[in-house]
């Protein structure tokens, strides 16, 4: 249990035309006399019931009403009101009195007030007043007396086993082995309150000093020696796995001409600007805060800080600035989060309860980047600058930014790579890779809302990224959270304008939301789930590069190639001519195919001359094993089938065909069994029977081009259909005779 915004003791004040709140954090050695009060008299009702705590007791250890009710409720991480057993309450009243209750069936409070609730409507009606209620529930108590009278359940016993589970009855009890002290109190007081204005924030900016990590280093400090490109990393992986949003923007160091970053600006955006819920979101805004700033950090409460969980955690030295946007009772505050305010949050050596249970969260949420020494440091590639990375993208100084992470930031892009994985898994993607969570995308230069520093640039970290050859796509899922979310998210768009190799996402729902891209970026546009086939669809008339695929083919290597093979497979055609579609791979086999050299769907392409070679051989070995259709076997004899003195030999299997064939021609040993069908099948005298679904065979046929007769069995007529019987109809007499009309 948490205390809200409106217990907290605080200072509202005006600044510049705006309101800033101060909350009240306990300073070093600040109430520890009246924390250690607190505490005794928490220990001196340990195991009685919460009857007999007193609240107002309480506030006197404190003595300010706002601070005591904070204190209270901070120990409720040491302290917690448990129901008594019921067996164990029992026992204290007699084994007699439990063995005859569990005759009964009661075993809890509940079954024992349903027994009483049935025992008055049978014997007064359903009612008790207060003159005959005592006299009732001693006849009701003498059920369960047992047989030693002096074991009898009194009337007050009764009531008490009644009310066993009500919160009054409540035990207290101690959850820590040790009692807390007065500075393991005042720690935890101060993160719940500074939490407790997370709760409620719109947004939280941080300006941080990327130089401090490398001045930690240079100190001797080797607990951060991830870098800032490992915090980045970190954070993104860690706001996925919580579900918060953020910007990201940097200024570079205009000293020395470098592209790094000096200093970095991050913006989490709480409940109030995303969904309105403070109490479920707002907690995730502040778990992230906890991790990233690695303030309540314990490796199980030993007092070892985890050293792989603070390589990519931020130094207190490196926040030069934080500030959030409150609300409360209406209206917006700024919250000012100064080092004052950040010394006085639990250090990693703190060994609250809630160190114990945060630390593996903490540990889980770890997000699967390289070894901490590849990631020191990070470079940006600005529009001015002549990096070799094109497209003004962020990469990492050492090895390329990759994420491995699976998480999504919603079920539309997890379905949606799921889908598109399992198109590139059957060859239907067009030969583009997908990627989650590439390299950051540079805006080009504008002025932040919270700073006026001109050179701040912001940051964009697309969805996904296709890649293909040389092209690079990245793929932005556009949802529909809030009005300023979008209003956010058209902006930093418009910031990209220019780029051509960007596709936007858009819900049907949005649409006329996100009218103003539409000019500026292919759009497609989803109902529920983004389609990958219509994402491709857009790649291929935004992004057509056929012409260019085609003039990049060496026509004489291809030719050479296949004249000392034989045979290019249609697989490998794809790949030597850059192709991804049977339809492109047709075009491109035109610039090859020849007077020697022929293309056919299916095959590939392949030496006209080696594939005669090939056919008179096959033929020659099917013959002598005796590939013979029935019809020809037949013909052969003169017989009909299971006649006597036959020289029937039945086709042979397929299976057994291709096995010779990549056995003796070795251009074909890797090639698939339906591009081995393809080349049978272009031969006219050589059949491939499907009899049986089973089973495939192949045959010859007895003159080139004649189909297989098929077996001369005796048919037996179909019975008729019975006849309907006609009869004639019988013709109707009309003996009626019409009289004159005018007569």
């Amino acid at each position: 249990m948490r205390f809200s915004l409106q217990d907290i003791k605080k200072q509202v004040h005006r600044r510049g035309g705006e309101l800033f709140v101060s909350l009240h954090f306990l300073r070093p050695g600040e109430l520890h006399t009246e924390i250690d009060r607190l505490v005794a008299y928490h220990e001196q009702l340990l195991g009685q019931s919460q009857r007999h705590f007193s609240i107002d007791d309480a506030r006197a250890c404190i003595g300010d009403y706002r601070l005591a009710h904070c204190l209270v409720t901070t120990l409720s991480a040491w302290y917690s009101w448990r129901q008594p057993a019921w067996q164990g309450a029992l026992q204290r009243l007699g084994s007699e009195t439990l063995a005859r209750f569990e005759e009964a069936g009661i075993a809890s409070p509940l079954h024992l007030r349903l027994a009483l609730f049935n025992y008055v409507n049978e014997h007064y009606n359903g009612f008790l007043d207060t003159r005959m209620r005592p006299e009732a529930l001693a006849k009701f108590a003498a059920l369960y007396c047992g047989k030693d009278e002096q074991q009898a359940l009194s009337v007050p016993d009764l009531e008490y086993l009644l009310a066993l589970d009500s919160d009054v009855e409540a035990l207290l009890v101690r959850d820590a082995p040790l009692p807390p002290g007065s500075a393991e109190v005042a720690a935890l007081y101060n993160q719940w309150v500074f939490e407790a204005a997370l709760f409620n924030a719109s947004d939280i900016h941080f300006v941080i000093d990327c130089n401090a990590f490398m001045r930690a280093q240079r100190a001797g400090n080797d607990i951060y020696t991830a870098g800032i490109g490992a915090v980045i990393k970190r954070l993104c992986y860690l706001a996925r796995k919580l579900g918060v949003y953020y910007d990201l923007a940097y200024e570079a160091d205009p000293t020395g001409g470098s592209t790094s970053p000096a200093i970095l600006h991050l913006t989490l955006y709480g409940p109030q600007e995303m969904t309105g819920a403070p109490q479920q979101y707002g907690l995730r805004l502040a778990r992230l805060c906890r991790m990233l700033m690695d303030y309540n950090h314990n490796a199980g409460g030993r007092g070892a800080p985890n050293r792989s969980a603070r390589s990519s955690t931020l130094p207190s030295s490196a926040i030069i600035k934080a500030e959030a946007t409150v609300y409360f009772l209406q209206r917006s505050y700024r919250f000012v989060i100064d080092t004052n305010v950040l010394r006085l949050l639990p250090t990693p050596s703190s060994t609250t309860p809630e160190t114990r249970t945060s630390t593996s969260t903490t540990l889980v949420t770890q997000s699967p980047t390289p070894s901490p020494a590849s990631l020191v440091g990070v470079q940006f590639n600005t529009p001015s600058s002549n990096q070799q990375t094109p497209n003004h993208q962020m990469r990492e100084s050492s090895p390329p930014y990759q994420t491995a992470s699976s998480v999504f930031d919603s079920s539309i892009e997890q379905s949606f790579a799921e889908a598109f994985r399992a198109l590139a898994n059957s060859d239907g993607a067009d030969g583009w890779q997908l990627e989650r969570e590439p390299e950051p995308l540079l805006l080009n230069p504008v002025v932040g809302e919270t700073t006026s520093s001109p050179t701040l640039q912001g940051i964009f970290i697309p969805d996904f990224a296709l890649t293909r050859s040389n092209r690079r796509i990245y793929v932005e899922i556009l949802g529909f959270w809030t009005t300023s979310y979008r209003e956010r998210k058209i902006a930093k768009l418009q910031h990209l304008v220019g780029r051509d190799d960007l596709v936007l996402a858009i819900p049907v729902q949005a649409r006329a939301g996100f009218t103003s891209l539409g000019a500026n970026f292919p759009i497609v546009e989803y109902d529920g789930q983004l389609s990958a086939t219509e994402l491709l669809k857009v790649l291929r008339s935004r992004y057509d590069d056929l012409a260019e695929r085609l003039a990049r083919i060496d026509v004489d290597s291809v030719r050479k190639r296949i004249e000392n093979a034989g045979l290019l497979s249609e697989r490998a055609c794809y790949e030597l001519l850059h192709c991804y579609r049977r339809s492109e791979l047709l075009r491109a086999a035109e610039r090859v195919a020849g007077e020697s050299i022929a293309f056919t769907p299916g095959v590939g392409l392949y030496h006209v001359d080696w594939l005669e070679h090939l056919r008179v051989s096959f033929v020659k070995w099917l013959g002598e094993v005796g590939g013979k259709s029935p019809g020809d076997s037949l013909r052969e004899d003169g017989r009909r089938e299971g006649e006597v003195g036959g020289k029937d030999r039945d086709p042979l299997s397929l299976s057994r065909v291709l096995t010779w064939v990549r056995t003796h021609w070795p251009a074909l040993a890797a090639c698939e069994d339906a591009t081995l069908e393809a080349i049978i099948g272009l031969w006219p005298e050589v059949r491939i029977l499907r009899s049986s679904i089973f089973e495939a065979t192949v045959a010859i046929l007895d003159k080139e081009g004649e189909e297989p007769l098929a077996p001369l069995v005796e048919t037996k007529p179909k019975k008729s259909a019975r006849e309907r019987r006609t009869l004639p109809k019988k013709p109707i007499e009309n003996n009626t005779t019409q009289g004159d009309l005018w007569g």
